[in-house]
């Protein structure tokens, strides 16, 4: 007799279902792991990062407050006499700089005693992400406030310093100037060197010094080259003391850019050990990192003004600039505005 065995019923495959299901349930998947090695190795980087910027945040810190103590001179006031109040830089409320370049190198000059060669006001304003650059001639005419005399404008410097300075310009403009910073002209082209130069769109065609400049074309200019762009005046086509005053302004904009760029931070060292030497301001170092942190998109949309105006030699034998009166009360008006001063 043959035994045939029987096939499972469904019921026991539906079992045996049940039972596979399960065991399915309860066994753990898990995602493959990362070798320890590579985890522990982005960790250390990542560490190593932190550090680094740690390190370079107390550097640039240590190196503000340093730099605060060689080049702070205050004026002897709170604020201006043209405000009400005290400008808030933690606020972002707009400010302005008078920016005197001395024709000395020496300590003597930046304190008094010798003329500011250039004379340039800043209105910033970072609510409307604009700044305002107004080139005041050397040999304007105007009161030396604190002298009892009407003189050219840059007499104020050499027989005052910074003090006498800003008060005979925001007198001359009717106008708050908040803050100064004086500078030797010599250094701008230690400092252009430090920051690994400078490109300037010329203004003008004319040659100096054997240097060859074409009007709309941009050079890569080294320290010397674009202080003798920044001096010239005299040679067919520079265009004068209205020329030079352009120049003034186009080469310290393009210092001041880069000099905040990416790249300038990696000359941070030098150009803090070269303003150092050369450099007085009222600025504190609080007030330089709030502006830092709160004024940068100013840079973005710079207006830049020269007075219009014509020269004249009057009763005492000296050449002086005689301002437009229609063109200086516009200027004076957008400057206000851009201060936002009614």
């Amino acid at each position: 007799m043959i035994l045939k065995k029987e096939a499972p019923s469904m019921s026991e495959y539906s079992r045996v279902d049940r039972l596979n299901s399960q065991n399915d349930q309860n066994i753990k998947y898990e995602a493959p792991k990362k070798p320890k090695k590579k985890r522990k190795l982005f960790k250390k980087i990542f560490v190593l990062l932190i550090i680094a910027v740690l390190l370079f945040v107390g550097f640039m810190i240590f190196k503000l407050f340093s730099l605060s103590n060689d080049i702070n001179q205050p004026l002897d006031r709170e604020y201006s006499e043209y405000r009400d109040n005290k400008v808030s830089y933690l606020k972002g409320e707009p400010f302005s700089v008078a920016i005197f370049g001395v024709d000395s190198d020496s300590e003597r000059g930046l304190s008094g005693g010798e003329r500011s060669d250039a004379i340039m006001l800043l209105s910033i304003n970072p609510k409307e992400k604009k700044t305002m650059l107004v080139s005041i001639p050397r040999d304007t005419r105007t009161e030396i406030v604190g002298h009892d005399t009407f003189e050219k404008i840059n007499h104020a410097y050499a027989y005052g310093g910074p003090e006498m300075a800003v008060n005979t310009v925001e007198n001359f403009m009717g106008a708050p100037v908040d803050h100064y910073v004086a500078m030797n002209m010599d250094s701008v082209k230690h400092l252009i060197d430090s920051v690994g130069g400078v490109k300037v769109k010329s203004n003008g065609t004319f040659t100096v010094k054997g240097i060859d400049f074409v009007e709309g074309e941009t050079y890569k200019m080294d320290g010397d080259t674009a202080l003798k762009f920044i001096r010239s005046r005299y040679e067919e086509g520079s265009g004068g003391d209205k020329g030079r005053q352009a120049r003034q302004q186009l080469v310290l904009e393009s210092l001041a850019t880069k000099m905040l760029s990416p790249k300038g931070l990696l000359h941070i060292n030098s150009v803090f050990d070269t303003l150092g030497d050369n450099v007085k301001t009222d600025l504190s170092s609080r007030e330089i990192s709030l502006m830092a942190l709160r004024y940068y998109g100013a840079k973005k949309n710079v207006e830049r003004v020269q007075l219009e105006g014509e020269d004249a030699v009057l009763n005492d034998g000296l050449w002086y600039f005689i301002p437009e009166p229609n063109h200086f009360y516009e200027v004076r008006s957008k400057y206000l505005e851009n201060l936002e001063i009614q």
